[in-house]
């Protein structure tokens, strides 16, 4: 039943422009314009990737002065890993392990991927947030690499005994967590399953320690990922409430206060 006559389709103008935030992305281009969205929006709010310029940094300083024997026998006791070694004793090394340099990759790589990922983390996710995935990833893959090592005598997931007298350094598995959240923050699924298929493969190309390290920083930067975006949806949800809320109580009021004066004119006619 029409009950408005006077009003065709044609009269009412519906704004179909969608938020970049929201919107459906359909490529892994477009995905990746999102996040450079998404980037320079806090940029312009102020937001700086502090975090990552300064691990990026440091790495670069560490593996100098590694380089330059320049106290390079404390810094490989302090951050050299095994998984022969005690626990508490790795415990203790596994801070420092993400500057010392990984042998697979060239210095400039291993900061570069703590500058973008980290800096990316920091804008995106939040410094502390950011900082709490990479602890997750990095201690909770070095800590299932070394249970399996210490608790079978046989190969596991293609872990042998003698892995355990591998070094363990560098930011991989730190970087994995983190940019794996990120991605799933960013709504980038294309992204992200792009990047679980590639790690996954690998792992089961190249068993091994970072095989597994790699595959337990995914599963932890998933479940990050998937509990931002649980808490990120129900917050918005509760802003948007809010909002109606306070809306609706002011239209009350206003309307209330259109309605006095008729409340006070019919009781003053009612008295008379």
């Amino acid at each position: 039943m029409n009950t408005s006559p006077d009003v065709s389709r044609d009269d009412v103008i519906v704004n179909e422009t969608v938020s970049p935030y929201v919107a459906p992305v359909t490529s892994l281009t477009k995905e990746l314009r999102r996040l450079a969205t998404l980037a320079s929006q806090q940029l312009k709010r102020g937001d700086r990737p502090w975090l990552g310029l300064g691990l990026a940094i440091a790495t670069i300083l560490v593996a100098m002065l590694l380089r330059y024997h320049v106290f390079s026998p404390y810094l490989w006791r302090s951050g050299a890993v095994y998984a022969s070694l005690p626990l508490k004793s790795e415990l203790a090394r596994l801070p420092m392990s993400l500057f010392l340099p990984t042998p697979y990759l060239p210095v400039w790589a291993a900061s570069g991927q703590l500058f973008v990922v980290f800096g990316l983390g920091e804008l995106i996710l939040g410094r502390w947030l950011t900082l709490m995935v990479a602890a997750v990833g990095h201690f909770g893959s070095s800590l299932v690499v070394y249970l399996l090592l210490n608790s079978v005598h046989d190969n596991v997931l293609g872990l042998t005994p003698a892995l355990a007298h591998v070094l363990d350094t560098g930011p991989s598995a730190a970087t994995t967590a983190v940019g794996v959240c990120v991605l799933i923050a960013a709504r980038m699924k294309r992204c992200a399953g792009l990047l679980t298929l590639a790690l996954v493969v690998a792992a089961l190309i190249a068993p091994g320690v970072d095989g597994v390290e790699h595959t337990v920083a995914l599963g932890c930067g998933l479940l990050a990922g998937a509990a931002y975006r649980v808490v990120a949806t129900r917050t918005a949800n509760l802003r948007t409430r809010s909002r109606r809320t306070v809306w609706s109580f002011r239209l009350l009021r206003i309307a209330q206060a259109f309605r006095s004066p008729r409340s006070a004119m019919a009781a003053i006619r009612g008295r008379n």
